[in-house]
């Protein structure tokens, strides 16, 4: 696959997570229905933080969301655990609308670059951003099951 057609695909990926996130009632995205670990809004910071603490790092660059973030959001992290107030649904669509730019600015012409350091198998910066990219659709599958159980 040609380097556009990748960050094309990130692009329309994350254009349909920002849609979808702007369907979602405010006063739902803090309640964690029955089944699920977390709620909208640590999902929607969780798909942030994954690509920021992955993606700019592998080009030796430095990450762009706040440290606060990514105490927040991390893998096995829980809106329980939070120990200072969230970003707003608001802000957490902007920076995921910001995203996709930042990293094509970053990566462009590197993602046939190996990795420092094997990601979950993934040799090089592209095989990573195809993870991502995976990843966003697992979490937003996570987010419409959420929506659907909390709009009951």
């Amino acid at each position: 696959m040609k380097e556009d057609q990748l960050f094309n695909q990130m692009k329309m990926w994350r254009g349909w997570t920002i849609d979808f996130l702007r369907s979602i009632p405010e006063e739902i995205v803090d309640h964690i229905p029955p089944g699920h670990n977390n709620s909208i809004r640590w999902n929607a910071g969780h798909i942030l933080v994954g690509w920021d603490h992955t993606m700019f790092p592998a080009v030796d660059k430095e990450r762009r969301l706040p440290r606060s973030y990514h105490m927040m959001f991390p893998r096995e992290s829980r809106p329980q655990d939070w120990t200072e107030q969230p970003p707003s649904m608001e802000k957490l669509i902007k920076e995921l609308e910001e995203q996709p730019l930042l990293i094509e600015q970053a990566c462009k012409g590197h993602l046939g670059e190996p990795l420092k350091e094997s990601f979950l198998g993934m040799k090089t910066v592209g095989d990573m951003m195809v993870f991502h990219m995976n990843h966003e659709s697992l979490h937003m599958g996570i987010i419409k099951s959420m929506k659907q159980a909390l709009s009951k």
